[in-house]
């Protein structure tokens, strides 16, 4: 037999017990990490499979390096006719045959072993060639959902974009995406699906999408960018490779099963955390399921795994201990099956080595002379090779290993009888043994069932209604700038001020300072004071053209000062000291080292004056940052004392990022008053930063208890700034903290934004507060007006009609924001929730029933005129208008509709 077939063969044969092996460890891991992330379940059951994988490649290189053995056994089993072989007699001489004699024994137990390494080879052969059968099989059927998986997704890459793509887009940017996948609706798939690698196509089945909310869709397109996101196809295409290669094996099957299953999980977690409504997101996967009829094995869906355990898993519903599957059973009894099946060939007897490789061919070659030559004249006809070829050139002799030592001479026993003479006739030829059974073959998968017929096409069909426009995305924020950084000056601290790294250069200067432990200072700066036991301070000026290098360590309470000069220690003099004291101001006043320690020191002795004196010294907002947030802790500020310090760092600093710590620091610490937060305010308005503006100015208003006019004055402090995200933020964190008095104020603010979605975040927080005047209605509805959006201009209109409704006072402002919007879609939407409110005046139906009129999409004018049908909201005086809104539907079929619940009402 071939030798690569031997190794294939054997290397199936071992993977029975490695793959029973490496599934029973996965299932206990997966068992211990039941309540852990379904992400720690994905990577232990990715990482069984490549074991898997891994184990009959490390198998088969092991069998393949050592080749003698298996080149032996083929030999042995190689020549088809080694039976009609055996029976022609040896040209060996006489005394060599009878030197080579073996025993009776012995020819018996060698004619055993050899057709058992026959049997043996014909199982081995016929494992290979059912497995190459199998893997045939089911590469024709991968490559078949390969095709289907193209044509899919050829036809959404040429198929223009659903109106979810905009959605797509923002879900992606808040995933990190670099880009959205090509969103399509598609009568080709029954559940969403993902397909294609470099360039993703979410293709939406029609019929299922209708019956979703917006907010469901949004959850379900979360889940196939979730997909994309952790490359989910590139673990699909490998459990593929090795459902095809291992196919035999159950524990393959039942763990792709649950990569699939626990993947399903990995990303419904994205999509609940994405959408926020875990039960609205259940009932989708449930809408779907109903829908599902077959399911692409090249795909990602979003309807993989068991549907009980996902939605048990979303709503965090605890799963009981239910009965195991019968399958279980099976699949343990073919795991036994298999192992034991292996564990028997291997014992199968078989030539352990070369040396009894060597003798069995040698009892072959003397079974051989013992047969005599085949009574029958045809058979010596057609095999006119085995009277030519000899013994040797059939079975070449195998390289003997080297002769053992001999031991001592025994006694030389009796010699033995003559064997008796052999009649050929007589001697018994050995039975023919059956040939290995062929293993079952892979069953072909089902054929997908039949799509659904479409519908008769005699049958009318009412016009299908115009699909809602997508909500926009919503902008980026602002990415946050980097702290800044003095000029050349690099600053590392490990543990406080106990393990520090400095160093930095400044035109002429260059300084290099390392300190392990705690130091401080005089209050001249001209020496070290302390130094923690065991700590040591290092510095090392490179101004000059050779380095000098002042080294301190304190042993036991004493210090000991050591200078050097390019390397070179030389004595502690004055001239030592005094550069000492001038590396030490600088390295204070720059980095501002023991700033704590000094600043106590300064204010015990002169106040905050003198420590406001310090920081005018100071040469880096590093350094006086440090000193402003000593002086706040130390001082224990009020809002009378704080004033000049916040003048003070209006003056002296010059980083927005310093500045807006110091800021923070204060709003956190210092009970502010109205005076006092004037005074912040205007300490802020140097910052050219948004983001750190917006940090300063929310932290003035998480002050609790609020103080009184702070969120006007944060309002005020609004108007420059140049980021909408930022402004946003700041408007919504001031309506949240306290009453707005100023409301012009707060709506030119939200007029000057040009993001449609910061000024509904906005607005509608605005709403949301519940108590507005009708001067404050007016202006709002004015400032929606101002929305480009017609989708968050809705929202708005939506949000305020189900918190107000419409009194006739505001009626002109909210039905000009109304007639703003030119998609059909969102005016159904508003007017439909004006409808729902109820007690609507004629005045405002009768302007309700004027804007259906101008109105373009006779379904939308039709569902808002049954809206207030439906809500008895028609007013008796205002049933001509009503008519006359209806006579303008061109759709004679939503036409019908209205008239006839119209007419319905009407009897009621």
């Amino acid at each position: 037999m071939n030798i690569s077939m031997q190794v294939v063969g054997w290397t199936l044969i071992h993977f029975v017990w490695q793959g029973s092996a490496i599934g029973l460890v996965v299932a206990a891991a997966l068992r211990l990490t039941e309540r852990r992330s379904p992400n720690v379940r994905y990577l232990i059951a990715c990482a069984g499979l490549a074991a898997m994988l891994a184990a009959p490649a490390a198998t088969a290189r092991l069998l393949w390096s050592e080749p003698g053995e298996a080149a032996i056994v083929g030999q042995i089993s190689e020549d088809p006719f080694a039976r009609l072989k055996a029976r022609v007699p040896s040209a060996i001489p006489d005394s060599r045959s009878a030197r080579l004699q073996p025993s009776v024994a012995d020819r018996a137990s060698a004619r055993l072993n050899a057709f058992d390494a026959q049997q043996v080879d014909r199982l081995v052969r016929g494992v290979t060639l059912t497995w190459l059968a199998g893997v045939v099989l089911l590469l024709a059927r991968m490559a078949g959902g390969w095709w289907h998986v193209r044509r899919l997704h050829r036809h959404a890459l040429a198929t223009s974009s659903s109106r979810w793509q905009t959605t797509c887009r923002r879900i992606a940017y808040r995933l990190g995406l670099p880009a959205a996948a090509h969103v399509v609706e598609s009568a080709r798939v029954d559940v969403p699906t993902v397909v294609g690698w470099l360039r993703p196509a979410i293709l939406l089945p029609v019929a299922a999408i209708a019956t979703l909310t917006p907010a469901q869709v949004e959850a379900i397109l979360a889940h196939e960018l979730a997909h994309i996101r952790r490359h989910d196809y590139l673990v699909n295409l490998l459990q593929t490779v090795a459902e095809t290669l291992l196919f035999y094996h159950p524990a393959v099957w039942w763990l792709s099963k649950r990569i699939r299953a626990e993947r399903e999980h990995c990303c419904d977690e994205v999509a609940v955390s994405l959408c926020g409504d875990a039960v609205a997101y259940a009932k989708a996967l449930a809408e779907l399921e109903a829908w599902r009829t077959d399911s692409t094995v090249l795909a990602v869906a979003a309807t993989g795994g068991s549907l009980l355990d996902r939605v048990r898993r979303i709503l965090r519903v605890p799963i009981t201990d239910e009965p195991r599957s019968p399958s279980w059973a099976a699949t343990l009894a073919l795991t036994v099956m298999f192992t034991s099946g292996a564990g028997i060939v291997q014992h199968l007897p078989w030539p352990s080595s070369r040396a009894d490789a060597s003798s069995m061919i040698e009892s072959v070659r003397f079974d051989a002379r013992l047969k005599p030559r085949a009574p029958s004249a045809s058979r010596d006809a057609s095999s006119p090779s085995l009277q030519t070829r000899t013994d040797e050139q059939r079975f070449p002799r195998a390289p003997q290993p080297p002769e053992p030592p001999q031991p001592p001479e025994p006694p030389e026993p009796p010699s033995p009888p003559e064997p008796p003479d052999v009649d050929a006739d007589v001697v018994p030829l050995p039975p023919v043994p059956p040939l290995a059974p062929m293993p079952p073959m892979a069953p072909m998968p089902p054929a997908p069932p039949l799509p659904p017929l479409p519908p008769m096409a005699h049958i009318p069909q009412p016009p299908a209604p115009p699909a809602p426009p997508a909500p926009p995305a919503p902008p980026a924020p602002p990415a946050p700038p980097a702290p800044p950084a003095a000029d050349g000056f690099h600053y590392r601290v490990d543990n406080g001020d106990s393990q520090m790294r400095m160093s930095w250069r400044d035109g002429s200067t260059r300084l290099d300072v390392t300190l392990n432990g705690s130091v401080t200072f005089t209050d001249d700066l001209s020496d070290v004071q302390t130094l923690s036991d065991g700590g040591r301070l290092t510095i090392r000026d490179w101004s000059g053209l050779v380095p000098h290098t002042f080294e301190i360590r304190s042993s036991g309470g004493r210090l000991t000062r050591t200078y050097y000069v390019a390397g070179i220690e030389r004595p502690w003099t004055d001239e030592a000291r005094q550069l000492l004291a001038e590396q030490i101001v600088a390295l204070v006043r720059h980095s501002g080292l023991g700033a704590e320690s000094r600043v106590r020191s300064i204010f015990e002795k002169k106040g905050v004056s003198g420590v406001l004196d310090e920081i005018e010294l100071l040469t880096g907002d590093y350094a006086r940052r440090r000193y402003f947030v000593a002086l706040v802790d130390t001082a224990r500020l009020d809002a009378t004392s704080v004033l000049p310090v916040l003048l003070r760092i209006s003056t002296t600093m010059n980083s927005d990022y310093d500045r807006g710590q110091i800021l923070q620091h204060i709003a956190a610490n210092v009970k502010l008053d109205q005076r006092a937060a004037q005074a912040y305010v205007q300490t802020l308005s140097a910052t050219r930063s948004d983001y750190e503006r917006r940090r300063a100015l929310t932290a003035l208003l998480a002050i609790r208890p609020a103080v009184p006019g702070v969120p006007d004055i944060a309002l005020r402090s609004v108007g420059d700034m140049r980021s909408d995200y930022d402004r946003s933020e700041v408007l919504r964190t001031a309506l949240s903290s306290g009453t707005i008095e100023q409301a012009d104020v707060l709506l030119a603010a939200v007029g000057r934004m040009s993001s449609s979605y910061e000024k509904r975040r906005v607005l509608s927080e605005l709403i949301a507060r519940g108590s507005l005047n009708g001067e404050m209605k007016k202006g709002l509805l004015i400032t929606a007006a101002g929305i480009q959006s017609d989708y968050d201009r809705a929202q708005v209109l939506s949000a305020y009609v189900h918190a107000f409704g419409v009194e006739p006072s505001v009626r002109q402002e909210f039905f000009a924001a109304v007639k703003r919007l030119t998609s059909d879609y969102e005016r159904r939407r508003v007017l439909t929730e004006l409808a729902a409110k109820g007690g609507v005046t004629r005045d405002v139906q009768e302007s309700a029933f004027d804007t259906v009129q101008t109105m373009r999409s006779d379904y939308d004018r039709a569902e808002i005129l049954l809206a207030f049908l439906n809500a008895n909201a028609v007013d008796p005086s205002a049933r001509p208008a009503f008519v006359n809104a209806a006579e303008r539907i061109r759709s004679t079929h939503d036409q019908n509709r209205v008239l006839a619940a119209l007419v319905r009402s009407e009897r009621r």
